[in-house]
């Protein structure tokens, strides 16, 4: 298995906690977005009768501990020969039978984290030819200069440490060209150890920022953990090792042109919403409203959901959101969707026009597809795509003033071309009841 990447084919011994004397050898087989399958010669469970459901299985490839989470058989031949789907891969450790996994670090890298933040490190300066001369002086074509940035760093109230580092790395070149390649990654330290699935809640605040800000899913390139107990002993001293993570993320980039974006295409930047205090000030305030954020922000990453889902999660978020807000359970919908404009200011005004009219249109199409009333056959696939639009931004401008976000960053979202595409069609659509 290659470092941070997804992509693997390990062979090795494999068994479960529960039975470690009976080892199976096997071959796992990542295939990024397609999952991961464990490939057996034998079979795990035939002393056991487990049915081919395994919570955990513990394995030994390449002289790297395993843990492999959620499994499940999808093939079996007389004994002989398995197949079992896996869900998440641990590469570093084994996790006991009877233990949740914890950690006290994790460390992502975010696509599209790099640019976001933007402050590069690599600058390539060209020599002119009437500076260069003929070639014969030995003067340079180009001055390549690599600079790794200082870290930036600050803590939550909680007592989360949040530290965004830089780094760069020289790639294989053919012999005839040269590539170094930096990369940003958020590494949060816990003031205690935590479970791994907290980590991962914490780290996917930032993750769903990420993904607002530029307007593309921020898929995770990588994502490893720390144990106090997990380090390598060199020279007598001992190190932290990492503790790589694969999951079947649900957060996937298709877009063409995977991992480019250039600074005009994003909605706001790192700088724009005010560095590292401004992530700070999202991620506590992510923290209060992770569900309601989760469900909005699966609707975005999700292939294949139906519009109709898209309008109902969206719209039920904004309905919990505002009741979270108000800390009154019995707020109607109408009184969320009221409250939530106010919050979200004019900019919202700006998307959809007739802030009053929207909301009944909003409303009616949610009745409309949670009670399954059928009254609008005749509202095709566009209408509803850029009212479930509208509806996240609703949400994305409220979570963004909860935020405390600047005055800019709201500018910078009110003239980006999406919304001037958006706005019209929005309300051409209100117009229409």
């Amino acid at each position: 298995m290659a470092e941070d990447t997804e992509e693997c084919e390990v062979r090795g011994q494999w068994w479960l906690p529960s039975n470690k004397g009976s080892k199976v050898h096997g071959t796992l087989k990542n295939s990024g977005a397609s999952g991961a399958e464990l490939h057996l010669i034998g079979s795990l469970d035939a002393p056991l009768g487990l049915d081919g459901i395994y919570s955990r299985i513990h394995g030994l490839a390449d002289g790297k501990r395993f843990t492999l989470e959620d499994c499940f058989r999808s093939f079996l031949r007389n004994g002989a020969s398995e197949k079992v789907r896996v869900q998440q891969i641990y590469r570093g450790a084994w996790y006991a039978d009877d233990k949740e996994p914890d950690c006290d670090q994790v460390t992502s890298r975010p696509r599209y984290l790099t640019q976001w933040i933007g402050n590069r490190g690599v600058r390539s300066d060209y020599i002119p030819p009437s500076e260069r001369g003929d070639g014969k002086n030995g003067k340079p074509f180009a001055i390549l200069r690599a600079t790794i940035r200082p870290e930036i760093s600050t803590t939550l109230t909680s007592g989360i440490s949040v530290n965004i580092r830089h780094g760069m790395t020289e790639k294989t070149h053919t012999g005839t060209e040269q590539t170094i390649m930096e990369w940003r990654a958020i590494n949060l330290t816990f003031p205690r150890k935590v479970s791994n699935s907290d980590a991962l809640a914490h780290m996917g605040d930032a993750q769903d920022l990420v993904s607002i800000a530029t307007g593309r899913t921020a898929e995770y390139d990588s994502v490893y953990f720390f144990h106090p107990d997990v380090v390598l002993n060199v020279g007598g001293s001992e190190y932290r090792d990492r503790i790589d993570f694969y999951a079947d993320w649900m957060a996937r980039d298709t877009s063409k042109k995977p991992g480019l974006i250039h600074p005009h295409q994003m909605l706001f930047t790192f700088d724009d919403l005010g560095g590292i205090k401004g992530l700070a000030d999202w991620m506590e305030a992510a923290e209060r409203h992770r569900s309601t954020l989760g469900r909005v922000m699966a609707s975005k990453y999700r292939d294949g959901l139906f519009m109709e889902d898209r309008i109902f999660h969206r719209v039920a978020a904004i309905e919990a959101f505002a009741r979270d807000r108000v800390g009154y359970k019995n707020v109607k919908l109408p009184g969320a969707l009221k409250h939530c404009r106010e919050l979200a200011g004019n900019e919202f005004v700006d998307l959809v026009g007739d802030v009053e009219k929207w909301s009944q249109v909003i409303k009616s199409n949610r009745d409309d597809i949670g009670h399954h009333y059928g009254r609008r056959p005749d509202q095709g696939g566009a209408q509803k795509y850029v009212l479930a639009e509208s509806a996240y931004w609703l949400f994305i401008l409220c979570m963004l003033r909860e935020a405390k976000a600047p005055q800019t960053v709201f500018e910078r979202i009110k003239n980006h071309s999406a919304w001037a595409w958006l706005a019209p069609k929005v309300q051409a659509v209100v117009q229409a009841g």
